[in-house]
């Protein structure tokens, strides 16, 4: 396939998030609770070109890798600094936190389509779960 992109590329989403979440997991090992469900996530940075998915077994497993999975139930899509601002903004809830001026901008690039999240609405515990998962606050 040739997309203008080399192997390493694409694979350098789901190694950072490959390696957010062991960092997330190891700092605060009660985040592993948020694995005991099947979760399946996919993110996506289209002007990059790249997508990861994120896979959580339900028996406190978790894979992430370089491609898509038409069965995910949570799709989240933006640019690459909207997607790391994602892992850094505060949480409330595992949501964005509206009481933070970073939680708002975040909310903001939701409601205005600059994020998109797929699954909010039928899907939400598993959209908190992986925001928990992926945040490094």
């Amino acid at each position: 396939m040739r997309d203008g992109h080399d192997g390493e590329d694409r694979d350098g989403l789901a190694t950072m998030l490959r390696e957010l979440l062991a960092q997330n997991l190891a700092r605060d090992p009660d985040r592993r609770r948020l694995l005991r469900r099947p979760l399946r996530a996919v993110i996506e940075v289209p002007d990059a070109g790249v997508r990861a998915s994120v896979q959580a077994d339900g028996l406190g497993g978790v894979a992430v890798t370089a491609c898509d999975d038409p069965g995910a139930v949570v799709r989240v899509r933006g640019g690459g600094m909207d997607v790391l601002e994602l892992a850094s903004v505060p949480l409330r809830g595992g949501l964005p936190d509206v009481l933070t001026r970073e939680g708002r901008a975040v909310v903001r690039k939701i409601a205005s389509g600059r994020i998109r999240v797929r699954g909010l609405l039928r899907h939400l515990g598993d959209v908190r779960r992986l925001t928990w998962l992926l945040s490094a606050r």
